[in-house]
């Protein structure tokens, strides 16, 4: 051996702190893939409970939507049966004045 080159000790003494250089790299990155598998469960847990939060609304919408539907279709039939009782109403009016004058129109003003 040259006066330059390494021992066999030196060579292996190296070669272990190198190992022990990647050991401990592979542990770091091992704490932190378990940080983020444990981040991805959460944030699966999270998209799940808000997947089902707006399945809920989404129904309640609906049920909200078909309800004021009915309401509106019920408020039109209704103001329908009001139209025609003031309609009746006022043709009543009339043929009572027109009654009133003999058969013949109101007096116009």
């Amino acid at each position: 051996m040259t006066a330059n080159q390494p021992t066999i000790e030196e060579r292996l003494s190296r070669l272990e702190t190198l190992f022990v250089n990647v050991g401990e790299k592979v542990a770091q990155h091992d704490g932190n893939i378990d940080v983020l598998v444990a981040n991805i469960q959460q944030l699966t847990e999270n998209v799940v409970a808000v997947s089902q939060r707006v399945d809920e609304l989404s129904e309640q919408t609906t049920r909200n939507i078909n309800r004021l539907a009915e309401e509106a279709a019920q408020d039109r039939q209704q103001a329908a049966i009001e139209r025609q009782e003031f309609r009746n109403s006022i043709n009543q009016i009339l043929n009572y004045l027109r009654d009133r004058n003999g058969g013949s129109p109101p007096p116009q003003q």
